[in-house]
């Protein structure tokens, strides 16, 4: 097992230009399970970020006791990352509320859920009354399914009637959504994974995969340390792990990266670096 706080990414499985890339199965199991321990293992995909990795949860006595990468799946090949692997252990931990918590006296005490939920209830009413249904607001994750979240969305706005509902879904994902839709007609990535294996140069901008999407960084460090390596440029003010291996390291100031980007069409256009007749057909 490698020491993934030291390497978070794991050993390298180079691999050169129009390769396939190699299998490496990432596993972790619970002190003192071993595989034979395991009464099942149940297929899931990481939900933590947008690689979608292919998960093999095990399974023992009812509770989860480890997790490992599917080797045939083509996003991951049996690749893990840090926080998909060790994470779960949270869910097996003593130290999980198992009661609701609400402060008396500046203090939090365990109390039942209908008590919580007369404390919710009670203070909603008040504050309805006193402020209004501006003084509400919802701050979520992205970790809900599309029923909770119409849920969610009744009690807020047809119930409590407050507009200042927010996420990490329009915050991130949406705002991304709306670009790739304007720009390429559609909300999926415009490019395949796949297309490590085959490309010349990487450029990153702004992206530092190396922490956000540990196991596609795994990928391209595959290459980079196989035969026939692309280039990777990296545009980012930050120092980041893939800006430290760059060829080009474009390190611009907070505020310059659209100036950056309209020089770089400015000479591709100037200098006839582009496909006039396709722009001229298909974009706007």
């Amino acid at each position: 097992m490698t020491d993934r706080i030291a390497n978070p990414w794991g050993e390298r499985t180079p691999f050169e230009q129009d390769g396939e890339w190699p299998v490496r199965i990432d596993q972790f199991l619970e002190e003192g399970v071993s595989e034979d321990d395991v009464d099942r293992w149940v297929q899931t995909a990481s939900i933590l970020h947008s690689n979608g990795d292919a998960l093999d949860i095990a399974v023992k006595d009812g509770r989860i006791v480890g997790v490992r990468g599917r080797g045939e799946d083509r996003v991951n090949k049996g690749r893990v990352d840090p926080k998909d692997l060790f994470g779960w252990q949270a869910n097996n931990s003593r130290d999980r509320l198992t009661r609701p918590l609400v402060r008396r006296n500046g203090e939090l005490v365990e109390t039942s859920w209908d008590e919580a939920m007369d404390v919710v209830v009670e203070r909603s009413r008040q504050l309805l009354k006193e402020k209004g249904p501006l003084a509400f607001g919802f701050y979520t994750t992205r970790q809900l399914f599309l029923e909770e979240y119409y849920t969610q969305g009744v009690i807020g706005k047809a119930g409590l009637g407050t507009p200042h509902m927010d996420g990490n879904t329009r915050l991130c994902t949406a705002t991304a959504a709306a670009a790739l839709k304007g720009t390429f007609g559609t909300d999926g990535q415009p490019g395949s994974y796949a297309d490590i294996d085959h490309a010349d140069t990487i450029c990153l901008y702004g992206h530092n995969v190396a922490e956000t999407q540990a196991v596609l960084w795994m990928r391209m460090l595959d290459r980079l340390e196989g035969p026939n390596p692309p280039k990777l440029i990296v545009v980012d003010p930050r120092p980041t792990p893939p800006a430290q291996r760059a060829d080009v390291h474009l390190k611009v100031k907070n505020g310059t990266n659209l100036a950056l980007m309209n020089a770089l069409l400015h000479e591709l256009i100037t200098n006839g670096r582009y496909d006039e007749e396709y722009v001229n057909a298909n974009t706007i």
